[in-house]
């Protein structure tokens, strides 16, 4: 039998735009006081482990796409972004932000933010004016008994918040040349993009033998646009 503990915070503020949803298997730790080398450690590799999944997602889904396209504005005065019919997949690339202004003066609302050295590419970003909310389902290992544990599960879930957004520092990010010199894709800039968590918990049946800290999760992203802009439209309806 398998024990369910469900746990709100916050409701999703801003136009609902686009839903995804991201998966975990693997050790999840507890966020203590201490934050030493090996849990940092541990963070910078739950973060490796979905980064695959959002630069897919960037790959393929439409609103991503275009944003990539459209991601040069200017920093001062009226602009006008370009379009093209979506069934003219040749001219796809023809999207561009027009204005009376040197490329200098633009602004590049998807750059990449570094630290420690090495880049950070967050979808949930102030600069595009987006927040999101999070339901997460989290399979865990628990004693027969212990059906919760509110510090344990508080502290897991921030592992698994600060794992999904960018380094808050350099003493977060670790040398690895398995990742080469490509920016790697996080689905936050910041956890303070979140205005909506909906945890719920079940006991993990699937692995009998599995030390206590490991644990599934199955995590639905709900992407909202905060203030609508021209250069955020594209979310809109996808």
């Amino acid at each position: 039998m398998s024990a369910l503990v469900q746990s709100r915070t916050g409701a999703v503020w801003g136009l609902p735009v686009m839903k995804f949803t991201l998966t975990y298997d693997g050790e999840l730790p507890s966020t203590g006081n201490g934050g030493g080398v090996v849990k940092r450690q541990q963070k910078w590799d739950i973060r490796k482990h979905f980064a695959p999944q959002l630069e897919e997602l960037w790959r393929v889904h439409p609103a991503l796409k275009q944003t990539l396209h459209n991601r040069r504005v200017p920093r001062a005065g009226p602009f006008l972004l370009q379009d093209v019919h979506h069934e003219d997949e040749a001219a796809q690339g023809a999207r561009i932000a027009r204005s009376r202004v040197g490329t200098a003066d633009l602004r590049d609302l998807c750059e990449p933010i570094s630290k420690g050295g090495r880049q950070f590419f967050p979808l949930v970003r102030s600069s595009l004016a987006l927040g999101c909310g999070l339901k997460v389902l989290f399979l865990r290992r628990e004693g027969v008994g212990r059906v919760y544990q509110g510090g344990d599960i508080d502290g897991r879930v921030k592992t698994l918040l600060d794992a999904l957004s960018v380094p808050v520092d350099q003493n977060h990010v670790f040398p690895d040349p398995t990742l080469g010199d490509a920016p790697i894709y996080c689905l936050l800039e910041d956890d303070s993009l979140i205005s909506g968590l909906n945890i719920e918990t079940e006991r993990l049946l699937s692995a009998p033998n599995a030390a206590e800290s490991v644990v599934k999760l199955v995590i639905e992203v709900d992407v909202r646009v905060t203030d609508s802009r021209a250069y955020n439209h594209s979310f809109l309806g996808n």
